[in-house]
């Protein structure tokens, strides 16, 4: 045991290790998707047209303006105390714009399945930190790359995405030899959704670190941040709970048993067994969560992406009331999965419906709330206080995918939960990554409300259709191709008695 370890054990040997694992994991979802995020609201600053254009957003210009005088001048102050430092900004285009913005998934789709499988080979540890450092060093290095050409910038992009790619998929391997059954719902509602969190503390925090220092320093802050986490996470984790030095042997015989029990192997068994791609690439239950993995991710990276684009160039809000603005959505994406998730526990923890029931109900939720919502915010105007009330409705019953889609993987298969996510997200990534694209193209000089309705249109059947999908055909019963047939000579596995050893033949018997 480290001198750290001794130290930790003392004076927090009274928090439960995967307590103290998911707290870590919470900041590093937070670190993670600060650096991924911070682009959306930080591009609305760097790029001179939006500040030079000398034009006010739609919402500004209409007779029937809905936004006070107060907001029309932070707006014309801000641009014009930010006009300074026009030398220091780059001249993009609403296209390039969003290639920029759809350049992080290009790298993302790459790494999915990778970084699932060595997750489950070799462990979470130095994978999933090594995702969180990419981010900050990236971040570090961002403004310089974006002063020399946004060619340089997009590959960057592209390599951070390559690199976080394994990210989420790493962190499905941890839960299914960390986190009993019944807790993995509040588990990924409370942990992942630090991601939701992340966005809505990193939209308002880059908004008042460009207003005050300018938008290199946003890059910088929230990679320091990151690189900080990084040092803390390779110290302090460990893959297994039987590798941690300071877990109790209660705990640890209750998450052995629980883990055990959800058919869930051991990591050593997982490094020689051999993947059942044909039996996850034909099994319904897989497809339509690919399917619905790509209806909820074509929806949720439109507001990453454009939301604070949105708030800008057509409500005509200030970087700083921007920031603040655009994160009320995503906080409450966050309350929604914590409340969601728990009581989605509660339900399967008192027997009241079947883990399949939970999930088709719950998926039901996320997926037709948001697209609902979208229409309401299409057909608004420039009522800004009612969109903002809907985006925020929106995201918070999206919070219900926790207890629905995003954690089917480890119902049907936990000893593959991280290569089954790597394939779904990886594949929903490689078809929604051109949801900036489009947004791109459709608005490139025509920033008015009718133009964007076309967008938030395209996400409604998206959400719907797919969703339809995944009611029919998902499960929540453990796959039968679950179960490796064989993992080592002389082994076999078997769903009720775990591995076991075969009888000799009777030639190994002579010898």
């Amino acid at each position: 045991m480290s001198i750290m370890d001794k130290f930790l054990t003392r004076t927090m040997g009274w928090l439960p290790a995967r307590i103290a694992l998911a707290l870590m994991s919470w900041l590093g979802f937070i670190n993670l998707y600060m650096t991924r995020i911070n682009i959306s609201v930080i591009i609305v600053a760097m790029v001179r047209r939006n500040l030079t254009s000398g034009t006010l957003a739609p919402c500004l210009m209409a007779d029937n303006q809905t936004l006070d005088s107060s907001s029309v001048a932070a707006t014309q102050n801000s641009s014009t105390m930010l006009s300074d430092d026009m030398d220091d900004m780059v001249a993009w285009d609403e296209t390039i714009k969003g290639l920029v913005l759809g350049s992080f998934y290009y790298g993302y789709a790459m790494t999915q399945i990778p970084g699932g499988r060595l997750a489950e080979m070799y462990g979470t540890k130095w994978l999933f930190g090594t995702t969180v450092l990419a981010g900050g060093i990236s971040a570090i290095i961002s403004p310089m790359c974006a002063r020399v050409h946004y060619g340089l910038f997009i590959a960057l992009r592209i390599l951070q995405g390559a690199v976080q790619g394994a990210s989420w998929p790493s962190m499905h391997a941890c839960i299914a030899r960390w986190i009993p059954p019944l807790e993995r719902p509040r588990f990924i509602g409370t942990v992942y959704f630090g991601n939701t969190l992340s966005t809505a503390i990193t939209l308002p925090l880059c908004g008042v670190i460009i207003d005050a220092y300018g938008w290199p320093a946003a890059f910088y802050i929230t990679g320091s941040l990151s690189i900080l986490w990084s040092i803390m996470w390779f110290s302090l984790m460990y893959n297994s709970p039987a590798e941690h030095p300071r877990i109790s042997p209660k705990e640890l015989d209750y998450i052995e048993t629980a883990v055990k029990n959800s058919g869930t192997t051991v990591v050593k068994a997982a490094k020689n067994s051999r993947v059942p791609w044909r039996n996850i690439f034909t099994s319904m239950p897989v497809i339509s969560l690919i399917i619905a993995d790509i209806g909820n991710k074509w929806g949720i990276t439109l507001f990453y992406a454009q939301l604070p684009t949105y708030m800008s160039n057509i409500l005509g809000f200030s970087i700083k009331a921007n920031g603040a603005l655009s994160a009320l959505p995503f906080a409450a994406r966050y309350v929604g999965s914590i409340s969601m998730s728990t009581f989605a526990d509660w339900l399967l923890t008192k027997q009241y419906l079947s883990i399949r029931s939970v999930r088709r109900i719950f998926s039901t939720i996320c997926m037709w709330g948001p697209a609902m919502m979208l229409i309401g915010v299409a057909y608004s105007g420039c009522d800004w206080k009612d969109i903002v009330i809907m985006f925020s409705v929106g995201l918070f019953l999206n919070g219900a995918i926790t207890a629905s889609i995003l954690v089917n993987h480890t119902d049907i298969a936990p000893n593959y939960s991280g290569t089954l996510f790597g394939i779904s997200n990886s594949i929903s990534t490689l078809i929604t990554f051109v949801v900036p694209v489009i947004t791109g193209v459709l608005t490139d000089g025509q920033q008015t409300v009718s133009q964007w309705q076309k967008v938030f249109w395209i996400c409604v059947p998206m959400y719907t259709i797919s969703q339809v999908i995944f009611f029919i055909f998902c499960s929540g019963s453990v796959q039968t191709w679950n179960y490796p047939k064989q993992i080592n000579r002389g082994q076999r596995y078997s769903a009720k008695v775990g591995y076991e050893v075969l009888p000799l033949k009777k030639e190994e018997q002579r010898h």
